[in-house]
């Protein structure tokens, strides 16, 4: 089949059509120009050429993310290098696989709801990624103890101890004060 053929009807040409698109979703409307479809002329099929199709996937994406109210790529990138990571160790941490986050930041993926929240976390709250890492450790003033902040120590905390997690490699002192701490860090 010749490649000017349609496709679908295997009778008409296709012809070249650089359209305004117009795409609605939750009640908002985003308009793409210079979208280019290859239309038959005579069953009336469009077929989105393929260069379009890479470019309004991004722009769409970014338009989902405005609607929902997500972080953008550019967003989600500066929180990445705020945090001094690399794509592949944000995805190693966060999960999503080797290439999900350069997918994010290049606006070709969009991030769940659940990412976005943990994401604008870690970009207010940089230290947070120690506990996602599991580098970070519970203490109890009380009693003098530090446990790792990972799942299974929650439970050894009683839940009346008033508890206080902070960084691994930060030295902790108690103060006079009750429940008070001063932190310090001994990494140079």
């Amino acid at each position: 089949m010749d490649v000017n053929t349609c496709p679908v009807c295997g009778k008409g040409k296709l012809v070249r059509k650089v359209l305004k698109e117009s795409f609605e979703y939750k009640g908002k409307t985003t308009i793409i120009p210079d979208y280019v479809v290859h239309a038959c002329d005579k069953c009336g099929e469009e077929i989105v050429d393929k260069k379009t199709l890479a470019k309004s996937g991004r722009i769409l994406n970014e338009f989902k993310r405005s609607v929902e109210g997500l972080l953008s790529g550019s967003e989600i990138k500066a929180i990445r290098k705020k945090l001094g990571l690399t794509q592949e160790e944000m995805a190693r941490i966060l999960g999503g696989g080797a290439k999900g986050f350069a997918r994010y930041e290049a606006g070709t993926v969009c991030h769940s709801k659940a990412m976005d929240t943990l994401l604008r976390l870690l970009g207010s709250f940089p230290y947070l990624i120690l506990f996602v890492q599991e580098k970070a450790c519970y203490v109890v003033p009380d009693k003098k103890k530090c446990l790792p902040a990972r799942p299974e120590n929650v439970s050894k905390i009683r839940s009346e101890e008033p508890c206080y997690a902070i960084p691994e490699g930060l030295m902790l002192s108690l103060t006079d004060k009750p429940y008070t701490l001063e932190f310090r860090s001994h990494l140079g």
